[in-house]
């Protein structure tokens, strides 16, 4: 399972720093959980840069059968599993406890005695010095320590299995050439799909980084390097060649962008010449659109 997980961040690496694509991680950590400040594996795609992996034969796109209706077999394995993470964890825990008896058995070995000599064991009166008979009628008493820390164990609850940890994989554990099969990738299919696919493409070609823009209002987000160096330079909107844009829509737009100190940027593919033209917009000091 580890190999997995080390794989899968290693293809994750790959992706972000030799072909720049970089996704969103949508996942947690396994030791922080509860955290949701930053996210980890798994990786989630846009449409675009799937279909980008695809043509460049970059990856291919493959479905786990198994996954959809697990087989009989499978699900006698899955339980297999679970019964040895069971057992393994209840292991884990009498390990830990018996260390942690064992740091302390001076203590649990100097409570005993006191008990046996009728003595009281609460921490106040076990910092008070005794005086030279009873010490001598303590070091007199011979305790097996082992003894000692098997009896200690035995206070330890049993593991119920609803108590137990649950393995959340961030990678398919039972990987076998039997269970995929090579699925057809369907998209872009509507003219609004290729128009940002044809965009997405051209940046990327261009040695862009490109996220989504949908947190401010547009299609992609524009990097000049990896986004967790760099911040985005452009609002990336695509737009077909006869749509029309009402000057309210422009303004907002413009607005919107020049608040997070961005450029917008309109993306048009023109068919005739097969290549995709850009119109950038800014505000001016004089509060009049300006076209770059």
């Amino acid at each position: 399972m580890q190999y997995l997980i080390s794989r899968f961040i290693v293809d994750w690496l790959k992706l972000r720093r030799d072909y720049r694509i970089i996704g969103e991680l949508v996942g947690s950590f396994p030791k922080s959980t509860r955290q949701d400040v930053f996210s980890g594996l798994p990786l989630l795609l846009l449409s675009e840069e799937v279909t980008l992996l695809l043509e460049k034969g970059i990856a291919c796109l493959i479905e786990c059968v198994n996954l959809d209706k697990p087989t009989e077999s499978l699900k006698e394995k899955f339980q297999e599993y679970r019964n040895v993470l069971f057992l393994q964890q209840a292991e884990c825990l009498r390990e830990n406890r018996r260390k942690q008896i064992t740091s302390v058995m001076d203590k649990i070995v100097e409570g005993k005695k006191r008990k046996m000599l009728g003595l009281h064991t609460s921490k106040k009166n076990m910092k008070k010095p005794l005086d030279k008979k009873t010490r001598e009628a303590m070091d007199n008493i011979e305790i097996n320590t082992q003894d000692l820390l098997e009896e200690e164990l035995a206070k330890l609850p049993k593991l119920c299995k609803n108590e137990a940890l649950v393995q959340t994989h961030t990678a398919y554990p039972w990987n076998s050439t039997d269970s995929m099969k090579t699925v057809e990738w369907k998209y872009p299919v509507t003219s609004n799909q290729q128009l940002k696919y044809k965009v997405y493409k051209d940046l990327w070609e261009r040695n862009y980084y490109i996220t989504s823009g949908e947190k401010f209002g547009g299609d992609f987000l524009v990097y000049p390097g990896d986004p967790i160096m760099f911040h985005s330079q452009f609002i990336v909107l695509c737009k077909s060649k006869d749509e029309e844009l009402s000057i309210t829509e422009l303004i907002a737009q413009c607005r919107v962008s020049c608040h997070v100190r961005k450029t917008l940027v309109f993306a048009i593919y023109c068919e005739e010449e097969d290549k995709v033209k850009y119109q950038s917009l800014q505000w001016a000091e004089s509060n009049i659109l300006e076209s770059c």
